[in-house]
């Protein structure tokens, strides 16, 4: 067995992790736990999408993350998921789509991502309301109404009050309004890479009890890599009244983006160029808009019921240039052409001249759906129980169209050809949860956590190709319990341990290409196909939270979660085609640690992961390098792909002047497993190599209410990649290979952006 430290990186990331925890140990055993007096407890965890029933941090069984807005605007990230990948523990990125607001993110060694086809494991709550989008349950960052947030929890493990998807854990974004952010943020911003951005938020406060409040974001970039811009706005409204027991709010929320991000990059010109794209465009237009109502109203001293209804409806256009598999099977057979074969003249019969494709899909996604609570504390008791109720429809539709490559790697529809139409679907889903939870406080030290949830799917896909329509029809039921307990050792030390379950429903475009006997290229080739089962995880966690003296605070936890039937893509064995399929069982688990030590003038945050994500079965994953001869085979304890075993994460502000605050962040994370080549049988692909980045930031407070600031991400100017994949290269060195030619195995990898700055000025009246 290899010895662990061994790796550089990982020695580092153990040394740093060591280093930060050192002072703040030596100060917890320099204190009487038993005498110190626990600070008051601000920090509140919603134990369920809906308001009323809400535990301190302290009493959540555990390892919760929570942030503020103004702990978002001071870290100096670009977006919400940068905020995410910087600041909390567990939380590693991939920028395969080379767009800042096309991030993938896993946590605890579960995606969320934007892209269509992607296995994801979150789930995603804005104000209550489940935001992944239908087909796919893919996250669209773009469509997040960021200067309206208020304040971000990442809530860990199977929650099963959280409902579907909610494998590694649930997202909860709340946002602003006028009775609790009354006045005006203005924020102007310039950087590197032509990039501007203009927010502002204003809440107000009127009489009776109402009160409004109205933000936005515009954004635009030339982008960091070549033929990359992107741009973006969003609008967020809300107005809402408050009348002693009863309290409600009507929102709206609308956001479009037109975002290039041109995906992974061969190896062989990345060592040329980072900045370069393999093919061109990849791009994406997105339009959203979330209509939402809530109220609460309390129907006793110890009783209250709250209410979500929502509409919200999407529409995504995509197009790619992408190479056309036909000539790349062509180029193969001409590097050893049979005798009646011909593959330099363009008269020859067989001779493919189109090496290209250009691909556009569009896709529209509509839901409306409710929520009920009713909570009740009685003594010792604090219970929920409720109804979620969801109906949505998705339609999508792909088209390909002939094309040629030109000297710049640009995809050029030929004249003359129409798009064909490949792919058709409309599908409809309906979802409905019944759920019940009770907390005990057993005594003043414990609490008992104890919930469970019913849920109830049904999803109906039409397929065509793009006619005449099959029909499909599949459902799903699932009891989903949890139970947890904190107890208080001293006021300053406190344990949690929880056991939970959660699921995933099969998405529509997996249960659309789920036949070995007729395997699909996605995603255009969806058809009826056989039945999968949906994923179930088991979690334990358990871990402890200290307060050893004022101003200082560790956590710690430890956690495994095991897959049933998890669905990965798998290879067919015809051509590059595929299908998904449950697989088996595949396990995360890991460590947590985290310590915060905040004075006067200082605040200082460090944490280190450890995940270990593998396969607990046996089989073959599909890939384009997965060939008979060498197939891409994965047994129990084989590594998952693109999950860094090591993440150390150290963020630090230092208040300079009474007017100056200097800070930074250092991110450092481990090597990571090549997706497509899990069982090594291309060693010359080799690993993801670990990597470390070091960003800064300053702010003067130059006049009341008015700040300046600086911003410099990756100090250094690091090269580095966080996510590599296998696959044939058909552009070494960014020049088309010719018949005869090689197109061999390589690393496309996702480069990571170079030194950056950013300078803006920011009003803030309250």
């Amino acid at each position: 067995m290899k010895d662990p430290s061994s790796n550089p990186l990982r020695r580092q990331c153990v040394w740093l992790a060591a280093a930060s925890a050192f002072p703040l140990l030596a100060a917890a055993q320099s204190v009487d736990l038993d005498k110190v007096h626990r600070l008051p407890q601000v920090e509140v965890v919603h134990q369920a999408p809906l308001p009323g029933l809400d535990v301190s941090v302290e009493q959540y069984p555990g390892n919760a993350q929570l942030r503020s807005d103004a702990q978002i605007e001071r870290s100096g990230a670009t977006n919400l998921a940068d905020f995410l990948n910087r600041s909390i523990p567990g939380v590693s990125a991939a920028d395969i789509q080379g767009s800042p607001y096309q991030i993938d993110l896993s946590y605890r060694g579960h995606r969320l991502s934007p892209l269509l086809g992607s296995p994801q494991g979150l789930s995603v709550y804005l104000d209550g309301v489940r935001v992944n989008q239908p087909l796919g349950d893919v996250m669209d960052w773009d469509l997040v109404p960021e200067m309206a947030l208020a304040d971000v929890a990442l809530i860990p493990g199977t929650n099963p009050l959280y409902g579907l998807n909610t494998l590694g854990g649930a997202l909860v974004l709340g946002t602003k309004s006028g009775w609790t952010h009354p006045g005006t943020e203005v924020d102007v911003a310039f950087g590197s890479h032509a990039r501007k951005r203009v927010e502002f938020g204003h809440g107000a406060r009127w009489g009776e009890g109402w009160h409004g409040y109205v933000a936005g974001t515009w954004f635009d970039e030339d982008g960091w890599r070549e033929r990359s811009p992107g741009n973006l706005g969003n609008l967020f409204l809300k107005l809402g009244r408050n009348l002693g027991d009863t309290s409600w709010a009507l929102s709206y929320s609308y956001g479009r983006s037109n975002l290039i991000g041109n995906g992974l990059l061969n190896q062989s010109l990345y060592d040329i160029d980072r900045r370069a794209g393999y093919t061109f465009y990849d791009q994406t237009r997105n339009r959203g808009g979330l209509l939402n109502f809530s109220l609460t109203h309390a129907l006793s001293a110890s009783d209250q019921l709250s209410l979500v209804a929502w509409h919200r409806s999407s529409r995504r256009q995509g197009s790619n240039g992408d190479v056309n598999e036909d000539w790349a099977e062509w180029i193969e057979d001409c590097e050893r052409p049979g005798p009646t074969m011909n593959c330099t003249d363009p008269d020859a019969p067989g001779y493919i001249e189109n090496n290209a494709v250009f691909n556009r899909s569009q896709a529209r996604y509509s839901e409306v759906g409710a929520t009920l609570q009713w909570s009740r504390q009685a003594g010792a008791h604090h219970i929920a129980a409720g109804v979620d109720m969801a109906r949505s429809s998705s339609r999508y539709d792909q088209f390909e169209q002939e094309a040629m490559f030109d000297a710049h790697r640009v995809a050029q529809p030929l004249p003359g050809e129409d798009p064909e139409h490949d792919v058709s679907l409309r599908g409809r889903s309906t979802r409905l949860g019944l759920f019940v939870a009770d907390t005990v406080s057993l005594s003043e030290r414990t609490q008992l956590s104890l919930s469970a949830r019913w849920n109830m799917s049904r999803v109906r896909n039409d397929l065509g190709h793009p006619a005449p329509y099959e029909r499909e029809s599949f459902s799903y039921r699932k009891l989903n319990p949890a139970i947890g307990i904190t107890h208080a050792f001293t006021p300053a030390v406190v344990g949690f341990a929880s056991l939970s379950q959660g699921t995933r429903m099969p998405t529509a475009l997996e249960l659309g290409c789920a036949d070995p006997q007729q395997p699909c290229t996605l995603p255009t080739g969806l058809q009826a196909d056989p039945y999968l089962k949906q994923v179930v995880t088991r979690t334990l966690e358990f871990g402890a939270r200290l307060r050893p003296a004022e101003g200082v605070q560790l956590t710690g936890a430890v956690f495994r979660s095991v897959n049933d039937d998890d669905i990965v893509f798998m290879r067919s064995g015809v051509a590059q085609a595929g299908f998904f399929d449950n697989i088996g069982k595949t396990r995360r688990q890991g460590l947590e640690l985290s310590a915060r030590l905040q004075r006067s003038d200082w605040d200082v945050r460090a944490s280190y992961g450890y995940l270990d994500a593998t396969f607990r079965s046996s089989g073959v994953l599909f890939g384009p390098l997965s060939t008979t001869r060498r197939p891409n085979q994965f047994h129990p304890g084989t590594r998952i792909a693109a999950l860094p075993r090591h993440v150390f994460k150290l963020s630090a502000d230092w208040r300079a002047t009474p007017s100056v605050v200097v800070g930074g962040d250092l991110l450092a994370a481990s090597s990571q497993v090549v997706a497509g080549n899990e069982g090594g049988s291309r060693p010359t692909l080799g690993k993801a190599a670990g990597y470390s980045l070091l960003n800064a930031r300053a702010t003067w407070q130059f006049s009341p209410g008015w700040k300046a600031y600086l911003r410099v991400n990756n100090v250094l100017d690091k090269r580095y990649v966080n996510y590599v994949t296998g696959n044939e290269d058909a552009f070494p060195g960014g020049q088309i290979v010719r018949p005869g030619d090689d197109i061999g195995s390589a690393r496309f990898v996702a480069p990571g952006a170079g030194r950056s700055f950013l300078v803006g000025v920011r009003y803030e009246w309250r």
